[in-house]
């Protein structure tokens, strides 16, 4: 059996990864390196907690146009049809197996990375506590203890400041495990073209060939819009840097994420809609990193695009004989293991989680 995989992002990568224990021919066709735009992440993940992705409560409209307003985020790309499944999701609470399909999608991913890390810790792989700073500490508290994935959370302190923690974190290198997973990988044929159309068993590659087989699988974030899924680009900039930190922390007034890694510290930011090309935005995560941390150089940078459904869950599904997974939003790495999983077993035919299916935009 022969698959293809349009997209070498996170999903794309673990999607080969299951289907190559399977014993199936893989090729991933991705425009870029495999795994670059999801290098960007900055690597906390988190399992038990949804709070990152929950952008249909009544105030997130607000908060994200006081993010505008202070210019640690913009608008630049507009789909009037993720606006209007959007505005149908504001403000309503998702369904019961919504919330059991995600707890199933951390308890699997969770396994998957304690496996992975076992055999051989090359990618970081470290449990410890998540602080978040320039919160409500208090209501942040209340909020956690009502959360349907019940995450284990306390008071402390960080950079100076009352933080909430969060307990079930784990931190990754996006960078290494992107190597690591890479490595798994040998024996998978990665083309690196444009995918121009996607019809049935074959994929069209822009300026002329056609790759086909017997399953395709589409984990290529935004560009699933073209089969009809409303998602979204939320664009993000990830810094490898020399700053010093002792503490996985995110500082929410200053819209940033950092994790001290063995070998240097991430730094990430931004939640930009933003689908252009247009990377001028990456110089304010800088300046609110360098306000928190100090002065530090810039050993390089990566640009990721969060593919965002309107109710910030992701969608894994077939459309016709398509696989499509994508939607993860800032919960990519967390989930992709268990994503990666749902979409090869589409891809070799077996049954889907009704809950994360396209039915719920129809």
């Amino acid at each position: 059996m022969k698959v293809v995989i349009v997209g070498g992002g996170v999903a794309g990568l673990f999607t080969a990864f299951y289907l190559i224990q399977e014993g199936v021919d893989v090729a991933v066709v991705d425009q870029g390196d495999p795994g670059s735009w999801s290098r960007a992440a900055a690597g906390a993940l988190e399992f038990t907690r949804f709070d990152i992705n929950k952008i249909t409560v009544r105030s997130y409209p607000k908060k994200y146009l006081s993010m505008m307003l202070r210019g640690d985020a913009r608008i630049k790309t507009w789909d009037w049809r993720w606006i209007f499944e959007y505005v149908k999701k504001w403000g309503k609470e998702p369904p019961g197996d919504m919330w059991e399909a995600v707890k199933a999608l951390g308890e699997f991913s969770r396994r998957q990375y304690r496996s992975l890390a076992e055999a051989k810790n090359d990618f970081d792989y470290a449990e410890e506590p998540l602080y978040e700073v320039g919160i409500d500490v208090d209501a942040a508290l209340e909020e956690a203890r009502r959360d349907p994935l019940m995450p284990r959370v306390d008071v402390g302190e960080c950079c100076g400041k009352r933080a909430l923690v969060y307990l079930d974190a784990v931190k990754i290198s996006t960078d290494l495990a992107t190597e690591r997973l890479l490595k798994e990988l040998r024996g998978v044929q990665f083309v690196k073209r444009r995918s121009q159309v996607v019809a049935g068993n074959e994929v069209q590659l822009e300026g002329g060939g056609v790759l086909k087989a017997d399953a395709v699988v589409v984990a290529a974030g935004y560009w699933a819009r073209k089969l009809g899924v409303p998602v979204a680009p939320f664009k993000g900039y990830g810094f490898r840097t020399n700053a010093k930190a002792e503490k996985l922390f995110a500082d929410m007034s200053k819209g940033i994420f950092v994790v001290p890694l063995s070998r240097w510290t991430k730094v990430t930011g931004r939640f930009d809609l933003d689908g252009s090309d247009d990377h001028s935005p990456a110089q304010k995560v800088l300046q609110r990193a360098r306000e928190v941390l100090g002065n530090f150089e810039v050993i390089d940078m990566a640009v990721g695009y969060r593919p965002c459904t309107p109710d910030g869950f992701p969608v894994v599904d077939k459309i016709g004989a398509v696989a499509v997974v994508t939607g993860a939003c800032r919960l990519g790495w967390t989930f992709g293991p268990a994503l990666g999983r749902l979409a090869a077993d589409l891809a070799l035919g077996k049954k889907g989680v009704d809950a994360l299916s396209m039915a719920r935009f129809r």
